[in-house]
Order: C-alpha cells, then structure tokens, then sequence
C-alpha cells in the first residue's frame, strides 16, 4: 500500500504544479512604440506594410494615421489607417497603407499607442515620406506623314545663238588706314579709391542682417508649427478615444 500512496502523491503533485505554471500571468510588455517601416524621408508606392512595434504594461489598443505635408503642423488632417487595434505588436506588420488614391506628395505618419487610465496617447511621428505612384501613360496621337512634294523643274539651258550680257562690276573702293587707339590710360587716383570703397558696402551688411534676422523668424516660426500640431493631434485622438458623448 505505501508505494501506490507514493506514486498517487507523485502524480497529484505534478497535476498541481502543471496547474500552476498554466496559470500563471504573463510577462509584461515593456513600453515601446515606434514604427520601423517607413522611416523619415522614404519614398513609397502602392499598398505598403508599416512595420513597427507597440506595447505598453497598460495596453490598451493603438492606432496608426497619416496626414499631407513633410511635418505634423496645427492645421494636419489626420486620417486612420487603422484604428483600435486591440492587440499589441511586436517587430511586425502594424497596418497596412494604400497609397494608390492618394496624390503624390510628401506624408507624415503617426502611430498612437493607448494605455489604461489616459485618455492622451503616445505618439511616434515619421516625417517627410514621398509617395510617388506612376501615372498612367498617355497613348501617343498618330501624327500625319507628309506628302511628297515634286522636285522643282531645271531652268531652261540658253540657246547658243543668244548673246547674253556682260555686267561689269564696279572698281573697288581702296580702304582708308584705321586709326590706332593709343594705350588705355592707367586709372586715376579717385576711380581706384572708387573701386576699393564699393567692395566693402554699408548697405550689403544691413542686408546680410536683415537676412539672419528672417532666417531665424523662420525657424522659430516652423518649431512653433511643429508643437501646435502635436497638440492638435492629441486633442483628435483623445475626442477619437473618447467618442461622442451620451446626454
């Protein structure tokens, strides 16, 4: 009797801890969220499979946008590629983008991960992607072949008893002796002074100034740009995530 107690407790206690190990949790996913595929200033066409990864501890879904012009601005029109996406990827196809009804130009992309407890997502951009799709080629128009024209008729050769006319041509005129220039005169003292002042100008360092001054507004101008957009987008997906509201 005590080896069958034996091997029945053996038994049991492989049952449990099988039991156990199939219930234990899983391993938490790190927070990650980027898109591999494309990535910043890639020319595509067609149908393309954006590749990345987007996991979080607190998945919740994730979703992936695209928008016209090189860089996220406040006036982007964001539109879903996919949306909700429940389950989390890692190093794999995240969607898939069909550029054939889009116009060629420049896109950005956004990839948007959703955690639990945060109506705002974590964002990825990929900026300055080209899409270029080949036009259809135009069937070339028949062009119409010219006819041949005839070759004009030869002159009619003179008759040998015709006397024809000698033209004497007139003496020619003897050329009269060109002048001679005599040697250019070195440049007087005022023209060289002259001369050296005009390479150093007060109105060409104004300019260049000026030009700094404008270069700088510029990029401060397309930061500025750059921020609103990223709030703007936030601003989208969190009334996206949240949807309309009930009364």
């Amino acid at each position: 009797m005590r080896p069958t107690k034996t091997w029945v407790i053996l038994i049991l206690l492989l049952v449990f801890t099988g039991t156990n190990g199939g219930l234990a949790a899983p391993l938490q996913q790190d927070p990650v969220w980027i898109v591999t595929y494309p990535t910043d200033g890639t020319p595509v066409s067609g149908e393309v499979t954006i590749q990345g990864t987007a996991t979080h501890p607190s998945f919740v879904s994730y979703g992936v946008l695209y928008a016209t012009g090189p860089t996220p601005t406040g006036d982007s029109q964001w539109v879903p590629i996919v949306f909700g996406v429940q389950s989390m990827v890692v190093n794999g196809p995240l969607a898939t983008w069909d550029t054939t009804t889009l116009p060629n130009g420049q896109y950005t992309l956004a990839l948007a991960v959703y955690e639990v407890g945060n109506d705002t997502p974590n964002l990825h951009f990929v900026n300055s992607i080209a899409v270029h799709n080949e036009e259809a080629t135009p069937t070339p128009t028949p062009t119409a072949t010219p006819e041949a024209t005839e070759p004009p008729s030869e002159q009619p050769t003179p008759a040998a008893d015709v006397i024809v006319p000698t033209i004497e041509q007139p003496p020619t005129a003897t050329p009269r002796p060109t002048p001679t220039l005599a040697a250019d005169a070195p440049p007087s003292e005022g023209e060289t002074n002259g001369a050296a002042g005009s390479s150093f100008s007060l109105a060409g360092i104004g300019e260049a100034f000026s030009a700094g001054v404008w270069i700088a507004v510029l990029l401060y101008l397309t930061g500025g740009l750059y921020v609103a957009g990223r709030a703007v987008l936030r601003y989208y997906l969190r009334q996206q995530k949240s949807g309309p509201k009930t009364p």
